[in-house]
């Protein structure tokens, strides 16, 4: 419905911007994932206590936990993202986290895995900072105090 004042016409418009953009969708998808590997993550340390094949027990269950944590976070990113909330500030800083997990993933013998982490965290940056997704979230957008 448009409002109207008699002078100017249309002085709102409503719908036409509520499609949310597949980038959008994606990154969500893209954090959804990395918040069932971590819970499959914990799970596994979890396995490894049951079957003894770590040394402590508590460390493994510390790390279950800590993966479950993140994967919640995680999880919150993704549902912030398909909310259209505006939540790309927090989502850029866990992909610039994935830089340095790759490089100590290659340095830890393992150099494929490590491009995988780089690759990721292009993908997850390029998703959230395409102009569709920004705007869509209103990422950037200045905005005085008074209005929050």
């Amino acid at each position: 419905m448009n409002e109207t004042d008699p002078d100017m016409g249309a002085v709102t418009e409503s719908g036409g911007g509520s499609a949310r953009p597949w980038t959008l969708t994606a990154a969500a998808g893209v954090f959804w994932l990395l918040a069932t590997g971590l819970v499959a993550a914990g799970a596994w340390a979890l396995v490894q206590i049951a079957t003894g094949d770590v040394d402590t027990a508590s460390g493994a269950a510390g790390i279950a936990l800590m993966a479950w944590l993140a994967a919640l976070y995680y999880w919150f990113i993704g549902r912030r993202l398909l909310q259209r909330r505006d939540i790309v500030a927090q989502a850029v800083f866990q992909a610039l986290l994935w830089l340095p997990v790759g490089y100590y993933l290659r340095e830890a013998a393992h150099p494929v895995v490590g491009l995988g982490a780089w690759a990721l965290a292009a993908v997850m940056l390029v998703l959230l900072l395409c102009g569709p997704s920004r705007s869509a979230v209103g990422f950037g957008e200045r905005q005085p105090f008074s209005e929050g």
